[in-house]
């Protein structure tokens, strides 16, 4: 959130403001061809996320699906999705997020905008040199590692996209730092690949708890996405 009442998202080289006016009523900071172009994909919001509660037979995921209606998965830039994934390995999000905001004040372009300066998230190029100021730990190695593959053609995340989604993720594995939790996050975030459903210790809990220790996501095709997000927003909030 920017400001009270105000949200604000930044895709590439694009920012957005979003302030809400009354219950149902927002405005946007942008023209309607930038909304139309830009900001109308990255939410997806022509795709249909119905679904129906009662067309699942286990019960918690019919309240997750009732609990999660609302949210989208959102378009992401797979580049900034990547490190974004490799920086979380054992950290919490506002964690996550402090190291984003300080990757893209220091190493980010400028983004001009109504509401002052923004910053984008850095190319490869600005990752390549000392990466101790971030605290990463052990991740720095991994995040330059990724940077240097991606600034030198090595690994071409615009080409990736034509791939099948197996073969897209034994390509993102083979970045060092990159398991099989980071790579479907990455498929899921960055490529909207909706088969696949990230497990990490949350949604790992909840398959023990609630579907008898087997994953269902496989069985959910291209649903399986945003129904562990569901999952996973409806653990966390009760």
């Amino acid at each position: 959130m920017a400001a009270e009442g105000v949200y604000r998202f930044v895709y590439k080289r694009s920012a957005l403001f979003i302030s809400k006016k009354a219950p149902c009523r927002f405005e946007v900071s942008c023209s309607p061809r930038e909304w139309e172009e830009v900001w109308v994909p990255y939410f997806d919001l022509e795709s249909s996320y119905e679904l129906n509660p009662e067309d699942f037979g286990n019960p918690y995921l019919q309240k997750a699906v009732n609990a999660g209606k609302g949210i989208r998965i959102l378009r992401q830039d797979p580049w900034e999705c990547l490190i974004s994934f490799i920086i979380s390995q054992r950290k919490n999000i506002p964690a996550i997020s402090s190291c984003v905001e300080k990757m893209s004040a220091e190493r980010g372009e400028e983004i001009r905008t109504p509401h002052g300066g923004l910053k984008a998230f850095p190319e490869p190029a600005g990752l390549l040199g000392d990466l101790s100021g971030f605290r990463l730990g052990y991740r720095e190695g991994y995040v330059r590692e990724a940077a240097r593959k991606v600034a030198e053609g090595e690994l071409d995340l615009c080409s990736l996209a034509q791939l099948p989604d197996a073969d897209l993720k034994l390509e993102l594995k083979k970045v060092k730092g990159v398991g099989e939790k980071i790579a479907n996050c990455v498929l899921l975030f960055g490529y909207h690949r909706m088969s696949c459903a990230p497990v990490d210790v949350w949604i790992e809990k909840i398959i023990n708890e609630w579907f008898g220790g087997k994953n269902p996501f496989p069985d959910m095709g291209d649903k399986a996405g945003i129904l562990q997000q569901y999952l996973y927003f409806y653990a966390r909030s009760i």
